[in-house]
């Protein structure tokens, strides 16, 4: 009998080479379990990838937010904070959702890191680590306070209140420090008076810029402004010029860089243009030389309280006080102001002249006429005066 080539083939019939409809249902059967078999394999893999991917999705938002930000909140970085401290601070403050994951991304971003610096910043709430980090590197989100004392202003009120007005410290804490401090403590240089009061650290604060730390205590700015003082007054080699300077025989107590820290404190609340500051330092050492009065309104405007100018009236100039130099020979006390770098350095180099008096006669322009003898001095005076008296507006400023 010839062979068929579907004598191999069970589904077949091998006579005829039709399909076996019994054979195909039964076969059909077993492709069906083994197809349902895949789809439950295949299904399970997708639920599988599925739960697999929520489980790193919120492992991930656990520690981080996702989201664009919220609302700004005032962060302050102490110095030499850790990376974990800080994101322990941006925790607390709800800036990031967990400290070990700001430090991790502050540990691959040292390039962001060491940007980081002490201070205050405005960072935005619920923000990714990274973003947090990158907010304390951007110098538009720190938080900067400035304070500015200006050349010729009195210790008190007038610093005083300005340091409390912009630090928001209590004037009478400042007060107080100021009154029971020595002014070793203060940083005061030692050819000052050593004596504890409340005027101790007049002269000594000086006029500049300064920014204000987060935490500011009364005697944080007072010591800023006295260690620039220093500062300065080293770069001018102030008190070995000023021993090169004649005082005359007053105040034989004081070291001659304290009077000369006088004179120029008296410079800058009498000078009114720039290049007369050396002049009206020759007129003070002339004046102290032939042990003449100094005749000064601005002493006088100290004695009395009178911040808003020099000028003075005759009772005022009556004051019984050891400020007023025209009842008293020689310097007053102490300073009468905190002079800037160019008074402190007019002080100590004074511009040859044998002038005795000086005069300004356009309060407008500031000139001034400075004069070796009395009789050009009056002429001087009579020209202020007719000055004066040229309108309404003139005669407000000359008080």
């Amino acid at each position: 009998m010839r062979s068929h080539k579907y004598d191999t083939d069970p589904l077949r019939d091998p006579e005829t080479g039709r399909i076996d409809p019994v054979e195909f249902k039964r076969r059909l059967k077993g492709w069906l379990a083994v197809a349902l078999a895949f789809a439950v394999l295949l299904g399970g893999g997708g639920f599988l990838a599925v739960k697999g991917y929520q489980w790193y999705a919120d492992y991930v938002t656990a520690r981080d937010f996702t989201g664009p930000g919220q609302a700004e909140v005032a962060v302050v970085i102490p110095p030499a904070s850790s990376s974990l401290t800080i994101g322990k601070l941006l925790v607390e403050a709800g800036v990031v959702k967990n400290a070990e994951k700001f430090r991790e991304t502050a540990s691959s971003r040292p390039d962001l890191w060491q940007k980081v610096q002490a201070g205050k910043y405005n960072l935005q709430t619920q923000i990714p680590a990274l973003t947090a980090l990158q907010q304390l590197t951007d110098p538009s989100r720190a938080i900067r306070v400035w304070l500015l004392l200006r050349e010729g202003q009195r210790l008190d009120p007038t610093q005083i209140n300005e340091i409390a007005k912009v630090t928001k410290l209590d004037a009478a804490a400042i007060r107080t420090y100021l009154s029971v401090t020595t002014p070793a403590a203060m940083g005061i240089p030692a050819w000052a008076p050593q004596t504890v009061a409340p005027t101790a650290a007049e002269g000594f604060l000086f006029p500049d810029t300064y920014e204000v730390p987060d935490g500011v205590k009364p005697e944080t700015m007072v010591k800023k402004a006295i260690a620039q003082f220093n500062a300065i007054t080293k770069k001018l080699d102030f008190e070995a010029q000023a021993e090169t300077l004649n005082f005359g025989t007053t105040q034989p107590n004081l070291s001659k860089a304290y009077k000369a820290l006088i004179v120029a404190s008296i410079i800058d609340r009498e000078v009114f243009l720039p290049e007369d500051r050396g002049k009206v330092a020759q007129v003070i050492y002339n004046r102290l030389a032939q042990g003449m009065k100094l005749d000064m309104d601005s002493t006088v405007a100290y004695a009395v309280g009178k911040t808003d100018g020099v000028f003075t009236t005759e009772a005022q100039r009556k004051t019984a006080s050891p400020y007023n130099t025209y009842l008293n020979a020689g310097l007053p006390p102490g300073p009468i102001s905190a002079p800037g770098e160019a008074a402190l350095s007019a002080a100590i180099n004074p511009e040859p002249g044998d002038w005795l008096y000086f005069v300004s006669v356009n309060l407008d322009t500031g000139e001034t006429v400075f004069s070796a003898d009395l009789t050009a001095h009056k002429a001087a005076v009579a020209q202020l005066q007719a000055w004066c008296a040229a309108s309404e507006a003139n005669r407000k400023k000359c008080g």
